[in-house]
């Protein structure tokens, strides 16, 4: 039911991830006590890794204002806080492209082949954004324990990593998209995010979910798991 439901919505261009609680025992035993989660843009992420570790604290990061607003509503009964930013590698204000699926909005152009597998995602207007680095934020969000980074942030995912160097290297774990097709013009696709990781002390342990062309069936994108070894 879970699949159908899933397929259904792809089809009119509404991408769908779910955590399956029961089946994150490996999660849950990591003892993960606060997530960071980069590219919450309305709270989806938030209220299911919520259910998979009901103890940790959230951290979540959205720039666009409405999704922000909407995080907050949508949030306000799980332990989030919340931050209107996105992360990069440099501080600064840019101009990002809001799609009409805002889960698909980026501060990278979308390439022709997004449009084609799916339907309905393309850019419908700008906004300008606030862009910090995860580590000059990081000490200010006083974490203690555990944590894991997620990120999801429409192939702009290296630029998180290089300007979060310091605080990933402290990650238990990163949970990161990662693309094997350009999806947005000029994003750095598994390899590099891999090698990124790896060179960070980080190990690949798998995808996480990944999403496939409905056309031949090919994998497009993952959420990608990897673990700290340091």
């Amino acid at each position: 039911m879970i699949k159908f439901i899933q397929d259904t919505l792809y089809k009119m261009g509404l991408i769908v991830k779910l955590v399956r609680p029961d089946n994150n025992l490996w999660l849950q035993n990591r003892g993960i006590k606060t997530v960071l989660d980069i590219g919450a843009n309305t709270g989806q992420f938030a209220n299911l890794i919520q259910k998979v570790l009901p103890q940790a604290s959230i951290i979540s990061f959205e720039p666009i204002k409405k999704c922000y607003d909407e995080l907050l509503v949508n949030t306000k009964n799980i332990n989030v806080k919340a931050f209107n930013c996105a992360l990069g590698d440099v501080e600064e204000q840019q101009e990002i492209n809001i799609s009409a699926h805002t889960p698909s909005s980026s501060l990278l152009n979308m390439a022709d082949l997004h449009t084609e597998v799916f339907a309905g995602t393309n850019f419908v207007e700008k906004e300008i954004i606030s862009i910090k680095r995860l580590d000059d934020v990081f000490p200010d969000l006083k974490i203690n324990g555990k944590f894991m980074v997620k990120v999801d942030v429409q192939g702009f995912e290296d630029r998180v990593i290089k300007g979060g160097v310091e605080t990933l290297k402290k990650a238990d774990s990163v949970l990161i998209e990662t693309s094997f097709v350009e999806l947005y013009k000029d994003q750095l696709l598994f390899d590099g995010i891999y090698q990124l990781l790896i060179g960070l002390g980080f190990e690949f342990k798998g995808n996480y979910t990944q999403t496939k062309n409905k056309e031949d069936g090919s994998i497009l994108y993952a959420e990608s798991f990897f673990t700290n070894t340091k």
